[in-house]
C-alpha cells in the first residue's frame, strides 16, 4: 500500500493506493483526528473488501463540513479533485464517504452532483437541523446508498442527538423508495459515535466497492461532469 501526499487545488491531499489493480475510487474528507489512522483505515477496507482501491482524502477543517461553507468543498472536488482522479482513473466507479459530519457531507454531496457512483455516511449527523426537509426536496444521486450508526448513539437525554436513531431509519425507508432494497444498507453497530469508527468506516466503503464492482449497471462517474 502506498501513500503520495500532494498539493491538488492548494489543499492537501493525501493518495493511498493499494498493491493490487484498483477496482474502484474513494473519496473523503480528512479531518485533524482521522490522519494518524488513514492507512490503518485503508488497511482495513482492503481486508473487508478483498480489492484494490485507490482513496483520494483532502485535508479539512471541521467548520468547512458545516452548511455555511459546504459549497466551497463541492467546487473544489468538482473543478480540482476530480480532475486529478480522472487523468489517473479515468474509467472506475467513484465512491465517497465520510464519518459524523464527514458522513452528513457525503451523503450531502451526493444530492448535489450525479458524480459518484455509491455514499458510504457512516455514523451521519442527520439530526442537523432541516435535514430531512431539506433531503426530502433533493434526494441522492447515487445508485448504492450505505449509512451505519452505533446501537448506543441514540441512547441519550441530549437533544438533538437522541433523534439520530429515528432520522436514520427514516432516512434509509427513503433510500429503499429511491434506489430498491438491494441498493441500499442501513449497519448497526455495537458501542456509540466514538465505538472502532475505523472499522466502521471500512465495512461501509467495502460495501460500496463490492457494489459497484460486481454490478453491471455501474457507469464511469467521471464521465458525468
Amino acid at each position: 500500500m502506498r501513500e503520495e501526499i500532494i498539493d491538488i487545488g492548494k489543499r492537501t491531499c493525501h493518495i493511498i493506493t493499494t498493491d493490487s489493480e484498483p477496482q474502484c475510487v474513494l473519496v473523503k474528507p480528512l479531518c485533524s483526528f482521522e490522519r494518524r489512522l488513514l492507512l490503518h483505515e485503508c488497511a482495513l477496507i482492503e481486508q473487508e473488501a478483498g480489492k484494490g482501491f485507490a482513496m483520494y482524502t483532502f485535508e479539512v477543517e471541521e467548520a468547512e463540513l458545516w452548511k455555511d461553507r459546504v459549497g466551497e468543498l463541492l467546487t473544489y472536488i468538482e473543478n480540482s479533485l476530480i480532475a486529478t482522479i480522472t487523468a489517473r482513473h479515468a474509467h472506475l466507479p467513484l465512491v465517497v464517504g465520510g464519518y459524523s459530519l464527514g458522513g452528513l457531507f457525503a451523503l450531502w454531496m451526493t444530492t448535489r452532483t450525479p458524480i459518484f457512483d455509491a455514499v458510504a455516511a457512516c455514523s451521519p449527523s442527520l439530526w442537523m437541523q432541516g435535514w430531512e426537509e431539506y433531503y426530502e426536496a433533493h434526494p441522492s444521486k447515487a445508485k448504492y446508498i450505505y449509512m451505519s450508526l452505533g446501537k448506543k448513539e441514540e441512547k441519550t437525554n441530549k437533544m438533538p442527538f437522541k433523534l439520530v436513531g429515528d432520522i436514520c431509519r427514516r432516512q434509509h425507508q427513503r433510500h429503499i423508495a429511491e434506489v430498491g432494497e438491494d441498493h441500499c444498507h442501513l449497519q448497526w453497530h455495537e458501542g456509540d459515535h466514538f465505538t472502532d469508527s475505523e472499522l466502521r468506516k471500512a465495512k461501509g466503503f467495502a460495501w460500496c466497492i463490492t457494489k459497484t464492482t460486481t454490478h453491471t449497471d455501474s457507469t464511469d462517474s467521471t464521465r458525468k461532469i
